[in-house]
């Protein structure tokens, strides 16, 4: 029933978007005396239409957008002579008709964050809920439990201020967060403020502190062939207390299994409103060593510091530290930070299949309290699948593998491995058998075969295992005109936030893959509207404006793309001829058609995985 609720929920926010854009373009064409022909929400074939005066109206089966056709959009094109054809209006009218749709959309955004409030909406709640290894929040000193109070000085409601503010920055902005941190014995909290430059991680699709939520001890994702999974547990499933020790948080739970004797566990669980118990055997779980590791890649480097100067690249794997074949990102922070500062620094970089040698000094930089050279370390998961750790006498020890190995192809059939999340699922699906390798080595490619070895599991792990965002409402606003104050605010924040998105898109500086289309947007509203129709009317306002700036783009068939055609017939004293302008129009929905396959593919793709 939940469900169902959900879906009516989504369907009307999205023909209200729909709408309410097309009933901008109708009431300007109306007002300015320009005949609309046909008025329809949706698109495909019609499920009902009726007639009224001039114009005739529909309801179609594709819930994706509507159109508005209107007379003598051209002096060329059929009824140029009819005296209410747009083409007759000024060139100022075209530009509001034209205009209208993305007004409109602007205009319901505001309403949509105003009432939001009102109704009462749950963010995610800016506790620290785990810090990534090797990224710059763990170099500064941020720890699990920190409330995010303030970045740069704004006051933080949301998880999600936090991590839009970094993801519109570049990689290296420096960012001054004010930090409640709770002090032992003490209801007040410790006020810290750190300061912290954003990195780029592997497969990170935009710059990010390395800051985690606070998770709810409820399972959100899972790996198919993770321990949880093995165990009994699944999607959805809220974890009460580990042998009967009540857990709060995600991070509870995972110190309560950490802190539980060795041998079976277990867990009370919540399964549809039903509390049970589930008893689990650790020993009774299929793990498997590989006795390999990724090497660690720099994933980030500070501007103006002694890395930076030595050339050293995000991107770059580090193969050799003072001599240190491939070390970790652990050994490599404790080599640095023993050498103390003015130390030289000696580094055998990866980099494009080639070996570089660079030698940087250590200092003491704004960004951190011991000496270092200015660089952000994660796991080099990205492409290519290079090994950097080869343990003696492990499988992959005897399989004959070696650090600085790319594993092109596995599995049998043989799979290309693209990058080391790839070869993880290609293991996970071969269990005990022997997984095919080939491998390439300088300039030979070698095959071989790794057999995994069964390790005994003691205790239950959480890893391949994904908790839920911990939700909390934020104060109601019942006064309608801080309300409204509160709407006009995001309305021109979300402005802002959109065409930076575009524009680090179109720099590359943010992945393509952050990109959702009608199946995300369907599947993000489901996961929303769990939290209640104030908080999906926010994410809908958000979506709104997403729509409306991506509409005024300059761009044909958009209705930016109409304003353009304007502009320029404006300064050139006379329409654009019709051939050429329905060969640029035709360009562009060819382009716009191609680019919704593609975001529907990428769209199935992330569903499925």
């Amino acid at each position: 029933m939940l469900n169902v609720l959900y879906a009516v929920e989504v369907a009307v926010a999205l023909g209200l978007i729909i709408l309410v854009h097309e009933l901008g373009h109708f009431l300007a064409a109306k007002r300015f005396g320009v005949r609309v022909r046909r008025f329809a929400i949706g698109m495909g074939p019609v499920i009902i239409k009726w007639g009224r005066g001039e114009t005739e109206y529909s309801l179609r089966w594709i819930p994706v957008g509507g159109f508005v056709d209107l007379a003598g959009e051209h002096p060329e094109a059929d009824e140029a002579d009819d005296p209410k054809a747009l083409w007759r209006r000024p060139a100022w009218q075209r530009t509001v008709i034209f205009s209208a749709g993305v007004i409109m959309n602007a205009i319901l955004a505001l309403v949509l964050f105003a009432a939001a409030p009102i109704v009462g909406i749950q963010v995610p709640v800016p506790v620290v809920g785990g810090v990534v290894g090797g990224m710059p929040a763990e170099k500064a000193g941020i720890q699990s439990g920190d409330r995010i109070a303030s970045i740069n000085g704004d006051p933080v409601e949301s998880f999600e201020d936090v991590i839009w503010a970094v993801a519109l920055s570049k990689a290296g902005t420096t960012f001054e967060v004010g930090l409640d941190r709770p002090a032992p014995g003490s209801d007040t909290p410790e006020r810290l403020t750190k300061t912290v430059a954003s990195a780029r991680a592997p497969g990170s699709l935009a710059p990010m502190l390395g800051v985690e939520p606070e998770l709810e001890p409820v399972i959100g994702q899972m790996h198919p062939d993770s321990l949880a999974r093995q165990a009994g547990l699944d999607a959805g499933d809220r974890i009460l207390a580990v042998n009967s020790r009540p857990v709060a948080r995600w991070r509870d739970l995972v110190k309560a299994l950490a802190d539980a004797p060795a041998g079976p566990v277990t867990l009370t669980i919540e399964r549809g409103g039903r509390r049970s118990d589930l008893k689990v055997n650790p020993a009774d779980l299929r793990a498997y060593d590989y006795g390999m590791a990724w090497a660690t890649e720099i994933s980030a480097v500070d501007p103006d510091s002694p890395a930076f100067r030595a050339g050293i690249q995000p991107g770059d794997r580090i193969a050799a530290l003072q001599d240190k074949p491939w070390p970790t990102s652990e050994i490599i922070s404790e080599t640095i930070r023993g050498l103390g500062a003015g130390a030289q620094v000696r580094l055998t970089l990866w980099r494009q299949r080639e070996l570089v040698d660079v030698a940087a000094k250590t200092a003491m930089l704004p960004t951190g309290d011991h000496p270092r050279i200015g660089i952000s370390l994660s796991p080099g998961l990205g492409p290519p699948a290079l090994v950097g750790r080869v343990d003696a006498g492990a499988a992959a020890d005897k399989a004959g593998l070696r650090p600085g190995d790319i594993i092109r192809r596995a599995g049998a059939p043989p799979q290309r491995i693209d990058d080391w999340t790839v070869l993880t699922e290609v293991f996970a699906a071969a269990d005990a058998e022997p997984i095919p390798l080939q491998i390439e080595r300088g300039s030979s490619v070698l095959t071989t075969a790794l057999i995994p070895a069964r390790v005994a599991q003691e205790r239950l792990s959480l890893a391949g295992t994904v908790g839920t965002p911990l939700y909390a409402p934020l104060p109601r606003i019942y006064n309608p005109l801080v309300a409204a104050e509160r709407g006009l605010k995001r309305t021109g924040m979300w402005l802002g936030r959109v065409y930076a998105n575009i524009r680090q898109l179109a720099t590359r500086q943010v992945s393509t893959k952050a990109v959702g289309g009608p199946v995300a947007i369907v599947q993000w509203s489901f996961g929303i509207a769990a939290h209640g129709t104030g908080t999906l009317m926010d994410f809908w306002g958000m979506l709104t404006i997403s729509i409306a700036v991506l509409n005024f783009l300059p761009v044909p068939p958009f209705d930016g793309g109409h304003v353009l055609f304007v502009v320029l017939e404006s300064v050139k004293g006379s329409p654009i001829g019709l051939k050429v302008r329905t060969w640029i129009w035709g360009a562009g929905w060819v382009g716009v058609g191609l680019l919704f396959v593609l975001i529907m593919w990428q769209d199935i793709a992330r569903l499925l995985s």
